[in-house]
C-alpha cells in the first residue's frame, strides 16, 4: 500500500512537474516575446532621442539665423531711415535751388528812368548821387549800397553787387 501510495505520490509528482515544466516553457516564450518588444522599444527609443536631437539642432540654427536675420532688418531699416532722411534733405535742397533759379530769371535790368531814389536807403539821385546797378538783381543802388564786389555765375571777375546780393553770394 505504501508502494501505491507512493506511485500515486510519484504520479502527481510527475504531473505537476510536467505542468510546471509546460509553464517554464510558456514562461520562457513570454519572456523572449517580451525581450522582442523590449528591443523594438529600446530601438523606437533611440530613434526619437536622435530625431530630438536633430530637431534641437535645426531648431538652434534656426534661432541663429533669426538672429542674423533681425540684426540684417535692424541695419536695413537705419539704412532705410538714412535714405530717406538724405532724400528729404535734398529735396529741400532742390526746391530752394529752384526758388533762386526762379528769382534769378525774374530778375531784369530796371531802367534808370524807372527809379528816382536808391532801392536801398532811399537816398535821391542828383547829379552828385549817382545811379548804379547791382549786376546780380539789376536794381538800381548809391554807391554807398552797391560798394562791394564779389562773383556772379554769369561773369568771371567779382563785379558791383548791392548789399542783399553780396551777402546773398557770400551765403
Amino acid at each position: 500500500m505504501q508502494i501505491t501510495a507512493l506511485n500515486e505520490n510519484m504520479a502527481t509528482l510527475k504531473k505537476e512537474w510536467q505542468s510546471s515544466q509546460r509553464r517554464v516553457g510558456e514562461l520562457e516564450k513570454q519572456t523572449d516575446d517580451l525581450r522582442g518588444e523590449i528591443a523594438v522599444l529600446e530601438a523606437t527609443v533611440q530613434n526619437n532621442q536622435d530625431e530630438r536631437r536633430a530637431l534641437l539642432e535645426r531648431c538652434l540654427k534656426s534661432e541663429g539665423e533669426i538672429e542674423k536675420l533681425q540684426t540684417k532688418a535692424v541695419e536695413l531699416r537705419r539704412k532705410l531711415d538714412d535714405t530717406t532722411a538724405a532724400m528729404q534733405e535734398l529735396g529741400r535742397e532742390n526746391q530752394t535751388l529752384q526758388i533762386k533759379q526762379t528769382q534769378a530769371l525774374n530778375r531784369k535790368w530796371t531802367e534808370d528812368t524807372e527809379v528816382q531814389n536808391c532801392m536801398g536807403c532811399g537816398k535821391g539821385f542828383s547829379v552828385t548821387v549817382r545811379r548804379h546797378h547791382c549786376r546780380h538783381c539789376g536794381n538800381i543802388f548809391c554807391a554807398e549800397c552797391s560798394s562791394k564786389n564779389a562773383l556772379i555765375p554769369s561773369s568771371k571777375k567779382a563785379v558791383r553787387v548791392c548789399s542783399t546780393c553780396y551777402d546773398e553770394l557770400q551765403g
